[in-house]
Formats: structure tokens, sequence, C-alpha cells
């Protein structure tokens, strides 16, 4: 995951993007890319805890493995 950037602040709502890369290793050693793209969050903040209202994940990648079993 990349840095996260902040795009807005309104009234405790925070919209953020964040980068990824995600490379897979297969037994042999060899890697390659599993997927990439952001996620994009909007988060609320209140009496100074901070809480998910929304994540879209973008991916970027040409293909999607159709066997993914874990959440990006």
């Amino acid at each position: 995951m990349g840095r996260p950037f902040i795009l807005s602040v309104d009234n405790g709502l925070v919209q953020v993007e964040t980068s990824f890369l995600i490379l897979r290793t297969m037994r042999t050693g060899e890697m390659s890319t599993f997927a990439a793209g952001t996620y994009q969050d909007r988060v609320r903040v209140a009496d100074g805890k901070a809480s998910f209202v929304e994540r879209i994940v973008v991916c970027d990648s040409s293909r999607v493995d159709t066997l993914l079993a874990l959440p990006l």
C-alpha cells in the first residue's frame, strides 16, 4: 500500500485514496503482479475515532483471477 492521499475533508467526512500493489509468489520463487489499483475510502471522524463509511476497490489490472478467494 502506498501513502494515503487526502482528497477532501468536510464536516468530519474524509475522502482518501490509497494505491496498492499485490504480488503473487509461486512455490518456485517466480513472482508476478496479482492486482494493482486504488482504495477509494470515505472515513467518518467523530469524537477522536475514525470509522469507514465506504470502501471502493478500483483494480487497474487487465484481468482478475476468477479463483480469487481473498478480499483485496
